[in-house]
């Protein structure tokens, strides 16, 4: 078995096939858009092999819930039996079945997923919790990419346990003063969802144009990408775009006190 590294995009639009068992690099929202993809995509074939030769991912998008699916998913009690129309905690927290074997991994410290949405984000959280996806965070160091899989040295949890414990038959070692494992992940694909650059194509050409421009969003800065921060810039560029400076970029003042939280908050792991 050899891990094939991948882009998330090629995996979206269904031009690269993935096997049973996958580690997803970057636990932000592209991160966990895939993951959810992921274990909610039926593997083709019948065979369930885990090798990348076998293993393969359907094209085109994930089959659609059916109505009483969704509302069992959720919880929805659409009898109205139940005192509030839901179902309770114990139906609500029912495992979703999925046929691949997920690693979401992030390099900072603390539970992947501390950066969604506040909306939002525990749904992305739970569902994924409820797909059997293992979200680690602390991965210190992506090592090398192998027959074995994809190694990693994992820092070790701020609190709790380890993730899982040390595997010794696949090579795994524990840092003598116990604060880093190096570990192996069988896995068949690696999927990357960091590092993203800003696609800037056309912009060459509007210059050379003389063609006054802005951008925004995705396209002026495709780190950790943000949705509210793009619409924030185009609602800003909208309002000043008669008297607006070609190239000039809108962002929303932040006052230093928002970056002091910002920061602690990122120091805890939050």
């Amino acid at each position: 078995m050899y891990a094939q590294v991948v882009a998330y995009a090629d995996v979206l639009s269904g031009k690269v096939t993935v096997g049973k068992t996958v580690a997803v690099v970057g636990a932000g929202g592209i991160g966990f858009d895939v993951s959810e993809f992921l274990t909610h995509t039926p593997l083709t074939g019948s065979s369930g092999a885990a090798h990348a030769t076998s293993g393969s991912v359907s094209s085109g998008a994930p089959e659609g819930q059916s109505v009483a699916e969704f509302m069992n998913t959720w919880g929805v009690d659409m009898t109205s039996a139940k005192r509030g129309g839901i179902t309770g905690p114990k139906d609500f927290e029912q495992p979703m079945a999925s046929e691949r074997e997920v690693f979401l991994l992030q390099r900072s410290k603390g539970k992947p997923g501390a950066g969604l949405g506040k909306t939002t984000g525990w749904i992305h959280k739970l569902t994924l919790k409820k797909s059997g996806v293992h979200m680690w965070g602390g991965v210190k160091e992506y090592l090398k990419v192998d027959d074995a899989g994809l190694h990693i040295r994992l820092s070790k949890p701020k609190k709790g346990d380890w993730p899982r414990p040390l595997q010794p038959e696949l090579g795994e070692t524990e840092a003598s003063d116990g604060s880093t494992r190096d570990m192996v992940l069988p896995v068949d694909h690696v999927v990357v969802c960091a590092g993203q650059e800003p696609l800037k194509a056309l912009q060459p050409c509007l210059q050379a144009a003389n063609i006054p421009h802005f951008l925004i969003g995705g396209a002026e800065a495709a780190a950790e990408l943000d949705a509210k921060r793009a619409m924030d810039q185009g609602t800003r560029l909208a309002a000043a775009l008669e008297d607006a400076e070609s190239g000039a970029v809108f962002n929303q003042p932040v006052k230093w006190e928002a970056g002091v939280v910002k920061q602690v908050f990122k120091w805890m792991g939050r």
